[in-house]
């Protein structure tokens, strides 16, 4: 039985979060051996960034005791079902002693310049490094090790720190992928994986108000009349080209933010992890990233990844046609018996009602590693579940960062469950602004495929044509597309033979933080207004504010037979046999 070594961190300072983040990520280059508990999410800044997602009273009144000790519950899993035996240690400094040999000295980071940090961490990861302030070394008896590297006073800014890094450090870093991680929040939660990977980190705006920012909102979100002849004389890509360099010209943060995300490569498609800074926000982070040719796996607060990226699957039935760091993947039973295949392959055909109303229920930000993390933010655990048809978003790149954890979604989903790609496939993107969309969706549909996914959520609910023939002409055996984290201007249905791209109705742009009650008031409204059958009607649930066991609370008190919740799978393909009665 292999034993898993435990350390709470809950109550530690950032600084020593960051030096045992480290510590974990040198530790589980051997394998899954070290793990962190990071407590509840009780401090109101583990739930914000730029804006609040849980005020406290949500958080205390719904979703603390929904959601438990995220920590706590994979750990449980994991030596339930991996049969892993657990040992509680007692502090950092027994930790730091008991993986003595697993690091090689120290990095001193700069408490006065927190940008520092993400140098630390870089050099820790190249270099087998333990990364302290000074305060530290005395606190935790390191002072016999020895100071590789001491970045104090070196820098003024972090223009300066990420310039250095990008000059001296990007080509030791892994190819292909890069993180921006903001320090300035203090939550070190997936430096351990960047440390095991010995990924590039930075922490740069990607936001300058004005012309370059304007230009990439008409190409994502503009009139359809003057998006539709731009994209379609290919004017899409100077214009992009164009407002990036407007953008760097006018902030040195962008411009070398430009630079570094154009430097990665990749055989696959150029990833970054991360999130965005407390510079800019989601959208202009998002929108740069995109335009650069990136796709996004969204790590802010995803803890524990360098464990969950060494746990080997245990049933190759569960992930299709997946290796593991290099080794086939082997059956294994359990006392529970073995993993029974995805639920995400499509059940007997449904037959048409053609008097009813089809609705169909998403949970949003699965494309989240600390929603993968959490089970859902605690959906997955509710009593609910498996009682209503409910679709569940999630990070198809699971399958190559951390395959058991994908397994245990899979593996778990109930007849009730169907499980899809999060926006907008393989990783978070906005599609007007990639610049080659055949390679980004080809890639989402290989990934895809081999782990049984047939639906994927699309960011944008109104793309243009030009867009809607790229995931048509790419998409391989993908059943099709429920569209837009929320309706900006229109709604799209497109449903032809072999292809299906149909907008979310609710909520709007201006609802999507309603509460749950609101919500479902909004989707009752729908129900009652609609007059032509049968009907179809998609939500895209905002998972900060509504919950599985809200909609099967819903679910319960509809009392009209005509109505049917439905899963994506089966809400596509009632779609398709209506159309083609058409």
């Amino acid at each position: 039985m292999k034993c898993i070594f435990v350390l709470d961190v809950s109550e530690l300072s950032f600084s020593e979060r960051v030096c045992a983040a480290a510590l974990q990520g040198l530790v589980n280059r051997k394998g899954a051996i070290l793990y962190l508990d990071y407590g509840f999410y009780d401090d109101p800044s583990a739930r914000r960034t730029n804006e609040e997602f849980i005020d406290d009273e949500n958080w205390f009144g719904k979703y603390r005791a929904f959601l438990g000790n995220q920590d706590e519950h994979n750990i449980e899993y994991y030596r339930k079902r991996h049969g892993f035996d657990i040992e509680e240690l007692s502090s950092l400094s027994e930790a730091l002693n008991k993986f003595r040999n697993d690091y090689d000295g120290l990095v001193i980071w700069d408490e006065n310049l927190l940008d520092t940090v993400n140098a630390a961490v870089m050099l820790a990861g190249l270099e087998n490094l333990i990364p302290v302030t000074m305060n530290l070394i005395e606190e935790l008896a390191l002072q016999d090790l020895p100071i590789r590297h001491d970045l104090r006073n070196r820098w003024t800014d972090r223009l300066q720190i990420y310039t250095w890094a990008m000059d001296n450090l990007f080509e030791q870093c892994k190819p292909g992928v890069v993180a921006c991680i903001e320090p300035g929040w203090q939550r070190p939660e997936f430096l351990d994986y960047l440390v095991e990977e010995r990924i590039f980190v930075y922490s740069l705006s990607s936001r300058h108000e004005g012309l370059g920012n304007k230009l990439l909102m008409l190409l994502t979100f503009g009139p359809p009349a003057l998006r539709e002849p731009i994209f379609a004389l290919r004017l899409d890509a100077p214009i992009r080209k164009f407002a990036l360099h407007w953008m760097g010209k006018r902030s040195q943060e962008v411009k070398i933010s430009n630079r570094i995300q154009r430097k990665v490569r990749s055989e696959t498609y150029p990833t970054i992890f991360g999130w965005h800074t407390k510079r800019d926000d989601e959208l202009s982070f998002m929108s740069q990233l995109s335009a650069n040719g990136l796709r996004l796996v969204p790590a802010h607060l995803a803890g524990n990844f360098s464990f969950h990226s060494r746990v080997e699957p245990l049933n190759e039935k569960t992930i299709k046609g997946l290796s593991f760091k290099g080794k086939s993947l082997k059956a294994e039973s359990s006392e529970e018996g073995s993993l029974r295949a995805s639920k995400t392959t499509i059940r007997p055909s449904p037959s048409l009602d053609k008097k009813a109303i089809y609705l169909t229920f998403t949970l949003s930000d699965g494309d989240q590693l600390m929603m993968m993390h959490t089970g859902e933010l605690g959906n997955w655990y509710s009593s609910a579940r498996g009682k209503v048809a409910f679709n569940w978003e999630v990070q198809p790149l699971l399958s190559e960062i951390a395959p058991a954890l994908l397994e245990r979604y899979l593996g778990q989903a109930s007849e009730e469950d169907c499980i899809i790609a999060g926006p907008s496939g393989a990783g978070y993107v906005i599609p007007p602004l990639v610049p080659d969309l055949p390679a980004y969706i080809k890639e989402t549909a290989r990934i895809c495929n081999d782990i049984g996914i047939r639906v994927v959520t699309s960011y944008i609910a109104d793309p243009c044509r030009r867009v809607l023939r790229h995931l048509q002409r790419h998409s391989g055996d993908l059943l099709g597309y429920l569209a837009g984290y929320a309706v900006v201007t229109r709604t799209l249905r497109v449903c032809h033979r072999d292809f299906i791209f149909f907008s979310n109705q609710i909520p709007k742009v201006e609802e999507i933080a309603l509460p749950a009650e609101q919500l479902l008031g909004k989707v009752r409204m729908m129900i009652t207004a609609t007059s032509e059958r049968p009907a179809f009607i998609a939500i895209h649930l905002f998972a900060y504010r509504t919950t599985i066991a809200d909609v099967a609370e819903f679910a319960q008190k509809i009392a009209d037979p005509n109505v049917h919740i439905v899963r994506a799978d089966e809400f596509l393909t009632l779609l398709a046999m209506n159309e083609n009665l058409k």
